[in-house]
């Protein structure tokens, strides 16, 4: 069931309310536009008319430890919609998907545990696709319209997206994430080259990237030693 608002503080929110009343799996909702939309770390995501923003509900049969990964897997599946329309994009890990090096989108998983079983997951996903990116944000972001120079039917991406998102969630509820990790390999941005990750306990890393193993960890070549990383914010040294 796909449910559609011209304007919402969230989609997310919507979501995880929804998701406490015990509704079914794939329960989708989509907002015109979001007054109060936020991506990792509670981070402000400018949610204006024009772009793609839903989220949408899941309840794998998989175990806590195993959500990170779903992450990673719902960027290959954008990653791929991005390739129908012959747009070349890179993930940045571990939840946005950049285009010539700024972010056209951003993905952002939630989920209710209870001891070893999960309740739910809330998938958001936001999709630059014919807004155009406040000024604020002009110079790292970029949207699908911008990079086409064309507008995009927008029912039609969401569309063949969702188809996307079905495949790839089938496989990796039944086989686990590890058929995906050459892919996502693949497509990872700033590999092998120097990063600085922020981790989830404050720590600074830093080292050269060799991309995720099949536990969905970032592999970082430091000083020290390799370090594996399940969570954090990424981004590129500069020099």
């Amino acid at each position: 069931m796909i449910k559609y608002y011209k304007q919402l503080p969230s989609t997310q929110t919507a979501v995880k309310e929804i998701a406490e009343k015990n509704f079914e799996e794939g329960f989708i909702i989509v907002a015109e536009k979001q007054t109060s939309s936020y991506g990792r770390i509670k981070r402000t995501w400018n949610s204006n008319v024009g772009g793609l923003w839903f989220s949408i509900l899941l309840k794998p049969s998989i175990h806590p430890d195993e959500v990170s990964k779903l992450t990673l897997v719902l960027s290959i599946a954008l990653k791929r919609s991005l390739k129908e329309y012959k747009v070349d994009s890179e993930i940045k890990w571990p939840n946005d998907i950049f285009v010539n090096g700024r972010k056209i989108a951003g993905i952002l998983v939630e989920t209710s545990v209870e001891q070893d079983r999960i309740n739910w997951i809330v998938a958001g996903i936001g999709i630059n696709i014919n807004n155009k990116p406040s000024k604020k944000f002009a110079d790292i972001s970029i949207s699908l319209k911008e990079v086409l120079e064309k507008k995009v039917d927008r029912v039609e991406f969401f569309t063949e997206f969702l188809v996307k998102i079905e495949e790839i969630y089938s496989s990796f509820c039944s086989t686990g994430f590890e058929m995906f990790v050459e892919e996502y390999n693949m497509n990872i941005a700033y590999k092998n080259e120097i990063v600085i990750i922020d981790d989830v306990y404050n720590n600074i890393v830093s080292g050269i990237n060799l991309g995720v193993d099949k536990d969905g960890r970032l592999i970082v070549n430091t000083k020290t030693g390799f370090k594996k990383i399940i969570s954090g914010t990424l981004r590129k040294y500069k020099i």
